[in-house]
């Protein structure tokens, strides 16, 4: 207090008022950085969540991809060899094969289709050879393969569905 004039000086208020105010700043800049902090640990998470849905989808995607280019694959063999008496039926090493004959003039030779150790294969031979699935090329992946053949439509069944091939040629064999 001034001896004078019996009032306090204006700094006592002064550094009062200034450190209640630094006090509460702080704690606006603390606050501030706390909810930038949440903000991204909330963009992060969101991030994360998001990529794993994203590949869990594509590789979804992929196997559905798969599974279909297997399908369409055995179909296109079907009716690249489309002719009279060029599908037929042998007994592969697991099973019924679908076999696909060409007759050349060379001779006649197999397209071989058949279930081996969990995959559907084609093996290329000459007719009347025995089946070497060690040689066989994958298709794709199944656990199971059968084939159908009544009134010119030959349905193909594999764990990634069925298929059906109108035989263009109604002497197709089967």
């Amino acid at each position: 207090m001034s001896r004078a004039t019996g009032q306090l000086p204006l700094s006592v208020f002064g550094d009062r008022a200034d450190a209640a105010a630094s006090g509460r700043n702080d704690f606006d800049g603390l606050f501030s950085v706390a909810l930038f902090m949440v903000f991204i640990t909330v963009v992060l998470v969101s991030l994360l969540v998001g990529t794993r849905i994203y590949s869990r989808i594509d590789r979804q995607q992929a196997e559905i991809d798969d599974s279909r280019l297997g399908m369409s694959l055995l179909v296109n063999y079907v009716r690249a060899t489309d002719a009279a008496d060029s599908v037929g039926e042998g007994e592969g090493p697991e099973g019924k094969a679908l076999v696909l004959m060409e007759h050349l003039r060379s001779g006649t030779y197999e397209t071989r289709i058949y279930l081996y150790q969990g995959q559907i294969v084609e093996e290329y031979a000459p007719a009347g050879k025995p089946y070497a699935p060690e040689k066989a090329s994958q298709i794709m992946e199944s656990g199971s393969f059968k084939f159908d053949y009544t009134d010119g439509l030959l349905t193909i069944t594999t764990d990634a569905g069925s298929a059906e091939v109108a035989l263009r040629c109604a002497k197709g064999g089967a």
